[in-house]
C-alpha cells in the first residue's frame, strides 16, 4: 500500500470515530485492523501496539486528572479513541516518521495535537479544552510526537536479528 493511502485511512478513521462514536468505531475497526495487519511485519505490529497503548494511556490519564472530558465512555475509556490511536500509530509507522529532524515534529505536535482535540470537541466527541487543557495537550504532543517518530526511526526491522545479537 502506498504511504499516502495510510494518511487517507487515518483521516477517514478520524472523522468516523469522532463523528460516530463507539459503535460505528468498532464496526470501522474491523476493516481498519484487517488493512493494518494485512501484510504487516511483526515489528510494525509491535510498534503500532506500543504507540497505541502509550497514546491511549496518556489520553485516559489527561481525562482522569480533568484536563479533557470525552463524551462517550466505556469501562476503559472511549473505544473510538482506541481505534483512532491504532490508526495514528499506523500512519507514524508508514509515513510520518519521514518528517525531518525533531524540532519540526515538536512544533507540529504542539499545534496540531490540541487542534485535533478542538476539532473533536466542536464535533461533539469531547468537551472543549480549558486553557490548562490546551497547554497540557500542547506539551504532551510537543514531546510525544517527536518521541514516537524517534522510536519509529530506531525501531528494529527484524526481531530475529535482534535476538541473535544477544
Amino acid at each position: 500500500m502506498k504511504p499516502w493511502m495510510h494518511a487517507v485511512i487515518y483521516q477517514t478513521t478520524w472523522f468516523i470515530t469522532v463523528l460516530a462514536g463507539n459503535l460505528w468505531s468498532l464496526l470501522w475497526a474491523l476493516p481498519l485492523l484487517s488493512t493494518i495487519v494485512w501484510r504487516q511485519a511483526p515489528m510494525a505490529l509491535a510498534f503500532i501496539g506500543l504507540v497505541t497503548v502509550l497514546g491511549y494511556g496518556a489520553d485516559l490519564t489527561l481525562q482522569a486528572v480533568g484536563l479533557v472530558t470525552f463524551n462517550e465512555n466505556s469501562l476503559l475509556g472511549p473505544l473510538w479513541l482506541l481505534v483512532l490511536w491504532v490508526s495514528f500509530a499506523n500512519v507514524i509507522w508508514h509515513l510520518l516518521h519521514k518528517i525531518p529532524g525533531l524540532l519540526l515534529p515538536a512544533l507540529l505536535g504542539a499545534i496540531s495535537g490540541p487542534l485535533s482535540y478542538y476539532g473533536g470537541a466542536v464535533l461533539g466527541a469531547a468537551e472543549p479544552l480549558s486553557t490548562a487543557g490546551i497547554i497540557a495537550f500542547s506539551i504532551w504532543w510537543a514531546v510525544a510526537f517527536p518521541a514516537f517518530i524517534t522510536l519509529r526511526r530506531h525501531w528494529p526491522p527484524n526481531l530475529r536479528r535482534q535476538i541473535k545479537r544477544i
